[in-house]
């Protein structure tokens, strides 16, 4: 998963919208949906911090990527 995936599974577990988490994270409405539909993927450790505050996950979970069964 991206961490665009991750940030749509969380956010529609905890039931925040994009424009919410946008708002509350101080981020471009834009800038966090081209991130959550994988066109930035390399967003800066600030912007994983402030979309982490808002999601109340770490880091690590945000960025975690599933392992393929080999």
């Amino acid at each position: 998963m991206t961490i665009g995936d991750n940030i749509k599974r969380i956010s529609a577990e905890k039931s925040i919208t994009i424009y919410r988490l946008a708002k509350e994270g101080e981020l471009s409405n834009s800038y966090l949906s081209e991130i959550v539909n994988n066109k930035k993927t390399n967003p800066s450790i600030d912007i994983l911090r402030r979309i982490c505050k808002v999601l109340k996950v770490s880091i690590e979970e945000l960025i975690a990527v599933e392992k393929e069964a080999i």
